[in-house]
């Protein structure tokens, strides 16, 4: 009979003590997930920063866009991703300005999506006519500025500037 007792009181020490935890741990775990999530933003860069080339030719660079969460000081993806929503994909859409008149500029994709985690690019490529096309005084060797600019669907907007110049 002093067996039963003992295992019973030992029995409900330890309810009392599960409970203790299951109600201290919830309480963290509320307290937690009443964090506000933080989405993301994007960073925007070109692989070089200047395109050479000759009349007739082409060229190329990458334009990298890079996700991060919105509302931490350092915008890398090592700091605390427990506080960034991780579920947003992040949709930019791209436009191009400041392409010469004798030049034809394009990007291979105008729309990139991004998982908050990883950054995408999106390959922008300028094709020359010949001197046959177009006079080659036209062209000049001074590198004119070429603007990418992203906007995604939070309303973010920034741009990757680089040159592009036509060795004559």
């Amino acid at each position: 009979m002093h067996t039963i007792r003992r295992y019973a009181k030992c029995v409900s020490i330890m309810f009392l003590v599960v409970t203790l935890t299951l109600v201290i741990g919830g309480s963290y775990v509320n307290a937690d997930n009443s964090w506000p999530l933080h989405s993301f933003d994007f960073t925007i860069h070109a692989s070089t920063t200047l395109i050479r080339m000759q009349p007739g030719s082409s060229g190329s660079l990458a334009v990298w866009i890079e996700p991060y969460c919105n509302g931490q000081e350092d915008p890398t993806p090592s700091v605390s991703w427990a506080l960034c929503n991780t579920n947003e994909l992040v949709t930019v859409n791209l436009t191009v300005s400041g392409c010469p008149s004798n030049l034809y500029c394009i990007l291979d994709r105008t729309q990139v999506q991004a998982p908050p985690l990883y950054r995408t690019q999106s390959e922008f490529l300028v094709y020359s006519f010949t001197c046959a096309t177009f006079s080659c005084t036209t062209f000049t060797s001074t590198p004119t500025t070429v603007t990418v600019t992203g906007t995604d669907q939070f309303g973010h907007t920034h741009s990757a500037k680089f040159g592009v110049i036509l060795w004559v």
